[in-house]
């Protein structure tokens, strides 16, 4: 799940699986794929870079999990916070 900002100040999160498409218009809107659509307060490229980061913890986790370790969810965050400073990458600070 992606934390995101609707336009009325609450939070909500979203299964970043069931999102179509993200549209800026000017605000930006997330569509998902049984048709509901959300007006967040973030950017078009924070709603990418959040669904970019689940995607990957995802990923590490299965990883992790297929050589026996446990996937601490505290330490994959970590691990991907290194990786994206490591590349130069904002999106450690987007996350919520």
């Amino acid at each position: 799940m992606i934390g995101l900002t609707c336009r009325t100040g609450e939070s909500c999160r979203i299964d970043p699986t069931a999102i179509q498409r993200v549209e800026s218009t000017p605000d930006t809107v997330v569509f998902l794929v049984d048709g509901t659509h959300f007006t967040v307060a973030e950017t078009v490229e924070q709603v990418a870079l959040r669904v970019r980061d689940a995607r990957a913890g995802d990923i590490v986790a299965c990883y992790e999990l297929d050589r026996g370790q446990t996937a601490d969810p505290r330490a994959l965050q970590d691990m991907l916070a290194e990786i994206a400073e490591s590349r130069g990458c904002p999106a450690a600070a987007l996350r919520s």
